[in-house]
């Protein structure tokens, strides 16, 4: 984690995202910018949770090790993003490794602020509770979704990640895309080959253009 004078302000980011509308003055005034360089650990499961993080650029990969010991990829979140928002009101250890997939910025508050300003702070609640909302609806679709051909896993999970008035994504590593995904990556380079092939997408990785969004609609929807 870097503290760093960033391309924007604490102050940008919060009108941004609107985050006045739900955090308090408290909450507000103990605001921190860090930064994450690409690659870099944001947090280690089973370790103990200093800091409820706002995702406001960049990308992250959630995962867990099964007991197994597999590394099994269970998200990849852009902004807004709460992180360590399920253990940051209690005493919980993380239950999942963060890692930067991109270059990522963030709005950090320490445990102890949150714990004293803002657990009985009703609009401040509904905002986590809606953040774990968005996250089990995401979990439950991509669990949903493994049912599907991995052509309809994949054209979903693309459109899924596009931000609003853009028509290119970056993907995760092939390996942690798989693992989300729920295939080998064999697998799924022999599908985004038969995507390229098609013209449904660009060639090229990670950074994916989606060429003919009606035919990848329709895959996801198959």
């Amino acid at each position: 984690m870097q503290t760093r004078t960033p391309d924007k302000t604490i102050d940008a980011y919060v009108a941004q995202y609107a985050l006045a509308d739900v955090l308090n003055d408290r909450l507000l005034d103990a605001l921190r910018l860090v930064t994450f360089p690409i690659y870099s650990t944001v947090c280690v499961e089973g370790a103990e949770q200093h800091y409820l993080y706002f995702l406001v650029e960049g990308q992250v990969q959630c995962s867990h090790y099964h007991p197994n010991g597999k590394l099994a990829v269970i998200a990849m979140s852009n902004p807004l993003t709460a992180i360590g928002d399920l253990e940051i009101l209690d005493e919980d250890y993380l239950r999942s490794n963060v890692i930067a997939t991109q270059p990522s910025t963030m709005l950090a508050i320490p445990k102890d602020i949150v714990q004293t300003y803002g657990a009985a702070d009703p609009e401040f609640l509904r905002f986590l509770l809606d953040q774990y909302r968005g996250k089990i609806y995401r979990s439950n679709a991509i669990q949903m979704s493994q049912v599907l051909p991995l052509n309809s896993r994949l054209s979903l999970y693309m459109l899924s990640q596009l931000s609003e008035g853009n028509t290119s994504v970056i993907l995760p590593a092939k390996d942690e895309l798989a693992s989300l995904l729920g295939t080998t990556t064999r697998h799924l380079n022999r599908v985004i080959r038969q995507l390229v092939d098609a013209e449904y997408i660009s060639a090229g990785y990670p950074m994916v253009t989606i060429l003919d969004h009606p035919a990848l609609e329709a895959l996801a929807q198959a």
